[in-house]
């Protein structure tokens, strides 16, 4: 994979979270897995961004680039987060008014799904964090 492909699959799955934030923001008397939920994506973001600038502004000749595309492969960390975001998404997203209505009722069930995602975000960030150390050193 090269950098244009590795920069893209981490722009998707920023996209992605952004849309399960900005749907977790607007649940009214949302609960606290909700909340922690949305704010621990916006920590995801912010580091794969930087993941990303820092990928864009480098050579794949270094030798931490070879991390970051261990990252992004197909089944790897990145892709399973991605799964993890867009099955979480599925649940939460209002498809119609009466969906919406019906997710205030559903919270329940989608607190085991949350807490699979949140587990995915911390490896994802500390996985992140690792690479981007790897070019420092």
């Amino acid at each position: 994979m090269d950098g244009l492909s590795a920069a893209a699959s981490i722009i998707t799955v920023v996209q992605i979270a952004g849309a399960v934030i900005t749907y977790l923001s607007d649940v009214k008397d949302a609960p606290k897995e909700c909340k922690t939920c949305r704010i621990e994506a916006s920590f995801s973001n912010a580091l794969l961004l930087r993941l990303e600038d820092h990928l864009s502004g480098s050579n794949s000749t270094e030798p931490w680039f070879a991390d970051v595309q261990a990252l992004t492969r197909k089944d790897g960390p990145l892709d399973q987060y991605r799964l993890a975001l867009e099955g979480l998404l599925a649940k939460i997203e209002p498809k119609s008014k009466l969906r919406k209505a019906l997710n205030v009722l559903l919270w329940k069930s989608v607190k085991d799904d949350i807490a699979r995602v949140l587990m995915r975000m911390e490896r994802v960030k500390t996985l992140v964090t690792i690479a981007l150390e790897l070019d420092h050193l």
